[in-house]
Order: C-alpha cells, then sequence, then structure tokens
C-alpha cells in the first residue's frame, strides 16, 4: 500500500491527491460529515478544497489514509446499493462518477507496481479505466466475442450455471505482454469464476498478477473459488447473500 512508505506517500501527488478526495466526498457528504471523518475543522477543509492552501504531507497521508479506508467507503456504498425482490440494485453505484473516482482511490492505494488493468466487457470497464488512469497504466478488456481486428487473441473459459453455458473470453495478443504486472480490476464478484478466467489469461500471456479488486463481493461462493489468491484480494463492500 503506498502510504505505508512508497515515493507517493512523501510526494507531491498525495497532497493533490488529498484535496481531490475532498472534493469528491464533498459531492456526497456535508462538510460537517466530512470534518467527522478527517477531524478537521470545516473552514480548514473548504480552505483546501478551494485550493487556498495544501495540506501537509503528514496531514495529506493522514486524510488519504481515512478517505480511502475500505470501513468509510464501504459505508457510502450501503447508502447506494438497494435490494428488490431478493436481487442486488448496483445501477445507483456504478452511475455516480463521484463515488466510482473515490473507488478508483481505494485500489490505488491498496495496490502498486501496475503495468496493465485489466477488466472485462462492460459494466467493468469505467472503474478500470479511473484505476488505469491513476497508475498511468494501460487498460485491457477482454471480450466474450473474438475482436474481429485482431489477428492473434488469448482466449479462457469458465462454465455459467445461470444459465448453463460456456462463457468464453478472448484477449487481444498486443493488449497484454510477457512479464507485465496486472491488476485485475471488477464491478462485482459473486461466483469469482470471471476473475479465475481472467487470471487463466494472466498466466497464458506469462504475465504477473498484482491484484484483484472489487467494489463489491456477494456471497461467499467467490472466496473458495479465488482460495489461492486470497493475498491479492481487496473489496470494499461484502453483502451476504
Amino acid at each position: 500500500m503506498k502510504l505505508a512508505g512508497s515515493t507517493v506517500g512523501v510526494g507531491k501527488d498525495l497532497r493533490y491527491h488529498t484535496v481531490e478526495l475532498l472534493r469528491l466526498y464533498r459531492g456526497l457528504m456535508k462538510y460537517r460529515e466530512i470534518a467527522e471523518l478527517v477531524k478537521i475543522p470545516p473552514p480548514v477543509i473548504w480552505r483546501y478544497i478551494t485550493f487556498k492552501i495544501l495540506p501537509s504531507y503528514e496531514r495529506a497521508r493522514d486524510v488519504v489514509k481515512i478517505l480511502t479506508s475500505r470501513e468509510v467507503v464501504s459505508n457510502i456504498l450501503r447508502r447506494y446499493v438497494r435490494f428488490k425482490e431478493g436481487a442486488i440494485d448496483t445501477s445507483n453505484v456504478f452511475s455516480n462518477v463521484l463515488l466510482l473516482k473515490i473507488l478508483a482511490y481505494v485500489a490505488y492505494y491498496s495496490f502498486s507496481d501496475v503495468d496493465v488493468v485489466l477488466t472485462v466487457e462492460l459494466d467493468g470497464v469505467p472503474i478500470a479505466t479511473l484505476v488505469a488512469d491513476l497508475f498511468k497504466s494501460r487498460l485491457a478488456i477482454s471480450r466474450k466475442g473474438i475482436p474481429f481486428t485482431s489477428d492473434i487473441v488469448y482466449e479462457a473459459e469458465y462454465v455459467s450455471r445461470d444459465p448453463p453455458s460456456i462463457v468464453r473470453l478472448y484477449l487481444p495478443s498486443s493488449d497484454l505482454k510477457k512479464g507485465e504486472r496486472v491488476l485485475i480490476v471488477d464491478d462485482l464478484i459473486r461466483t469469482g469464476k470471471t476473475t479465475v478466467t481472467l487470471i487463466k489469461l494472466i498466466r497464458n500471456v506469462e504475465a504477473t498478477l498484482t491484484g484483484i479488486f472489487s467494489p463489491i463481493a456477494v456471497g461467499s461462493a467467490w472466496r473458495e473459488t479465488l482460495k489461492n489468491h486470497q493475498s491479492a484480494i481487496v473489496t470494499v463492500l461484502n453483502i451476504e447473500e
């Protein structure tokens, strides 16, 4: 995690990230609520947000640690998740750009050394794009159909139960190269099968898995599926079925 001693932890970016995070939170919360979280008076927060002043590196480190903590962000996520007739509706989460940007910062400060952010079409693309932008990395999107513009593709598959079918994921060979460090980002983990299939693609390329990030995890089936990769997984909100 970058706050634990990397160059970002003491560099210029951290102070501007602090201001950006405070601005994002201001779009979702009142000054008073933010002040209670970060233990900073509202007038000082206002001065940061308006660029009247910048926080010190020490204060910036503390604020970023709080505002990207899973405890704080999961509490915000709960406000936007809806339950309808036994189904989980996350549309209010993944249509909220402010919230997606906060989640991207959680991923950014949870992992390091990322060359490529890998996701699956379509729902994972918005959050993966924001994460890739923060890392200044490339974005690779696996697809459920062979891209007609690609001569060579990597392929992996899994069995879906609902509906029963074999799902194949394809990745153009130009999107991922041997030895690159890859962060998997997906909008939601339920069974873990899609994630395992992405890991297979990474191995086929002989690239390296850096980590797995998902804002929302549902149930517990995915834990068994990904039991060999537990140390690499960061989820924000866990919903029990």
